[in-house]
């Protein structure tokens, strides 16, 4: 059975050593903190096409999170500071060609990232964070 894009994206994110004690769900994130989800974007997969039949491909894709959130600085401070560390983590491993293994025909070029983190819905105590992000890969 060939790996799909999203499960080689989860696998290659749950080597990031800040992950807490959450989980990292596909497609879904709970309304309890603290948990972790990756998502598809919706876009135009191929970027470039060449004669052969290969191409270059995007998958953009969110990386986000149900955290604690309230009027206190520390907290907050805390939430976004998670994802600068995510942010450092992904351009240094795409720095060092450490990429996800995509599998059989599929090549990673590299992962970047498109926003930084930021809380994109909040309520009085939890709230949502998302970062956006962009695998290049070739095809064949």
């Amino acid at each position: 059975m060939i790996k799909t894009i999203i499960e080689s994206l989860r696998d290659y994110i749950m080597r990031f050593p800040e992950l807490k004690d959450g989980c990292l769900l596909v497609d879904f994130l709970g309304n309890e903190p603290i948990e972790y989800t990756i998502e598809p974007v919706p876009c135009d997969p191929v970027i470039k096409k060449y004669t052969d039949g290969s191409c270059v491909k995007q998958f953009l894709f969110l990386f986000a999170s149900r955290e604690f959130f309230s009027e206190e600085i520390a907290v907050n401070l805390s939430n976004l500071s998670f994802y600068e560390q995510f942010e450092d983590w992904i351009d240094s491993q795409n720095d060092e060609g450490i990429l996800p293994d995509l599998g059989n025909g599929r090549e990673p070029v590299s992962i970047e990232v498109m926003t930084r983190g930021y809380a994109f819905a909040a309520d009085t105590n939890t709230a949502r964070y998302q970062i956006q992000l962009r695998l290049l890969y070739e095809e064949d």
